[in-house]
Parts: structure tokens; C-alpha cells; sequence
């Protein structure tokens, strides 16, 4: 991984010994935005598929920085091919294209939030779009 701020990296491996699968990193590698990518992420039941790989952005202030939307691949959608509110945006990041789901965070507190709670937060919201 390497060039990723101690706690999201922290945070990072704990998820992996959960089962996920991530990758993580600094992109230019001198930059500020690091791209969190979890493969397979698995998606609740009425999309168009089941699991999808899932973004996070975040950047060299973690976790003082708030994580604000998630990405997705851009086939996901809801059934009849509708697209989610505020998922219609189509955008490029590491090399590939993904649906952005303009969904903000009310409140972050750095001394409790993180990016596994973060995770509740996309997990609700792709329940509630349904």
C-alpha cells in the first residue's frame, strides 16, 4: 500500500481481516486524493446486479477529512435500467469509469468516524434509493 495516512491504513487492514477486498492508494502517488476501491462490494437486492466494485475518496487529512460520495461501476442501476437519484453522474477515476452517488454526510467526527462507518452510510443509502 504505502504513502497512505497510518489510520486509513489501519482501517484498511481491519477491513480486509473481515473479508473485504481493497485496495488503496495515493494517486499521483505525490498527490492528496487516495482512492479507496473495494472489489465485489455487495449490493443489496433489487439492483441490477449483486455486488459492484465500490470507490471512496479520501485524501491525506484522514480521518480529519469528512469522506463525502461514493462511486460505483456505471451498470449498476435500479430495475428497468432506471438510474438512482443522484446517481447520474458518470465520472473517471483510476482508470475507469463509475457512477457517483452524490450522497453527503451530515455530521463527521474524526475521533469516530471512519471509513467502516462510512460504509453503513453507503449501505443505507443504496436501501433507501430502492
Amino acid at each position: 500500500m504505502g504513502l497512505l495516512p497510518p489510520q486509513l491504513e489501519e482501517d484498511v487492514n481491519i477491513l480486509r481481516q473481515e473479508g473485504l477486498s481493497i485496495e488503496a492508494h495515493r494517486d499521483p502517488p505525490t498527490g492528496n486524493q487516495i482512492f479507496v476501491i473495494f472489489q465485489k462490494y455487495p449490493l443489496p437486492q433489487g439492483w441490477s446486479k449483486s455486488e459492484t466494485r465500490l470507490l471512496i475518496i479520501t485524501d491525506v487529512g484522514y480521518p480529519n477529512s469528512k469522506i463525502d460520495m461514493f462511486w460505483v461501476e456505471p451498470d449498476v442501476t435500479l430495475p428497468n435500467n432506471k438510474v438512482p437519484q443522484a446517481g447520474d453522474a458518470i465520472e473517471n477515476y483510476v482508470g475507469q469509469k463509475w457512477r457517483r452517488f452524490s450522497w453527503h454526510v451530515k455530521k463527521w467526527n474524526p475521533a469516530v468516524d471512519n471509513i467502516k462507518s462510512y460504509l453503513h452510510t453507503v449501505n443505507n443509502r443504496l436501501k433507501q434509493i430502492l
